[in-house]
């Protein structure tokens, strides 16, 4: 009998020190890593990196969209070459769909001297229609007023309760997210944009060659549609992008073409209607594959030419 209750002893000592290892564990890196917020490494991992940024007051233009507007405009090129752009703030995530971008919207509020919204867009983000649980955005505006390098006991608890995925992504951070080679990367520049250096090899042949599914889902042009009255109801200029499409690929798949020449119409007319500005940079543009990582994702010389042409044009209208 003694011999067990030393052992029940020993057993319990050795699981409340792995428990208080694990919650120790969560709290030092729960200050410098993405906490699963929305379980989604890369919306999660711009919830912290807005977080940690000081003075948000002094951003005066947002970038929003899903990877289209993550990769193919460099926020501080965009800085560079406008005259009315002082500075930016690129909180855009991969995967993301316009449903969800308008929930989003409310993200803005942590900008109060904000001007102008440029979404970048593709008519991909148009398909599927998902949509946040509100209650989370509202958690991701309570974790982003901490402040920079900020972790709570509440937000300790609740990532101790996603321990395993915590983990994961904590374990493939730098050889998953950091590399600039590879599409996943989110290794942010000071604005929050991420230029991709993909080039040769390291092209993904299938994402390069392989057209996307042409179905558009309604809803998402309904919340474009609210998204243009609420941004001009707050008096922030909203400017839709139309990012350049690889037109080898448009030649060849002439169905693919119709659908984009449709979403790039569709989409001027509920901002105009609404006192958008609009622009195509696929048709202005032109861009050749040497600026492409794929379909419609561009590399680090091609979204340089992208942010000096939204710079023109926001000067232009401005």
């Amino acid at each position: 009998m003694l011999k067990y209750r030393i052992y029940v002893k020993i057993l319990s000592l050795i699981l409340v020190g792995l428990v208080m290892g694990a919650f120790i564990y969560i709290y030092i890196y729960s200050k410098s890593y993405p906490i699963p917020i929305f379980h989604r490494v890369s919306l999660d991992a711009k919830m912290r990196f807005i977080r940690d940024l000081n003075d948000k007051e002094r951003f005066d233009t947002i970038i929003i969209g899903s990877s289209i507007g993550l990769n193919n405009i460099q926020g501080i090129v965009l800085e560079e070459s406008s005259e009315k752009v002082k500075n930016v703030i690129n909180i855009s995530a991969l995967g993301l769909k316009m449903t969800q971008l308008e929930q989003l919207l409310k993200l803005t509020s942590l900008f109060p001297n904000a001007k102008r919204l440029i979404h970048s867009a593709q008519f991909e983000d148009f398909s599927k229609t998902p949509l946040f649980k509100e209650s989370d955005i509202d958690f991701a505006k309570n974790y982003i007023d901490l402040g920079k390098n900020t972790i709570s006991l509440r937000y300790s608890i609740y990532t101790f309760k996603h321990l395993v995925e915590f983990a994961k992504h904590h374990w493939e951070w730098q050889k998953e997210h950091i590399p600039n080679n590879t599409n996943f990367c989110l290794a942010f520049d000071r604005t929050g944009s991420v230029p991709l250096h993909i080039y040769g090899e390291d092209i993904n042949q299938r994402r390069y060659h392989k057209p996307p599914p042409l179905l558009q889902g309604e809803e998402n042009f309904l919340a474009l549609e609210r998204s243009a009255k609420l941004l001009k109801d707050k008096g922030i200029q909203f400017y839709f992008i139309v990012e350049p499409y690889r037109q080898p690929m448009l030649d060849e798949h002439k169905d693919l073409s119709a659908v984009m020449d449709k979403f790039s119409k569709r989409t001027e007319a509920i901002l105009m209607r609404n006192g958008g500005k609009f622009i195509d940079l696929h048709k202005k543009m032109h861009l050749s594959d040497d600026y492409f990582v794929d379909r419609e994702h561009l590399n680090n010389k091609g979204s340089v030419l992208t942010a000096k042409e939204i710079g023109i044009f926001i000067d232009d209208s401005e």
